[in-house]
């Protein structure tokens, strides 16, 4: 269970660092591609501890 929730939080982390980077440079795909990438894994982690 460690590395998987050690693999959502580097997945995480990584969203939102594309998402502000590519915030700060103005492209707008990949704000939006980080901004996914993090949700995902938060609405899932939400949803497997809900069921």
């Amino acid at each position: 269970m460690k590395q998987k929730l050690d693999a959502s939080v580097g997945i995480v982390v990584a969203g939102l660092v594309l998402a502000i980077g590519s915030r700060l440079i103005t492209w707008w795909p990949g704000v939006i591609l980080g901004a996914a990438m993090a949700a995902g894994v938060l609405v899932s982690a939400a949803l497997r501890r809900r069921s």
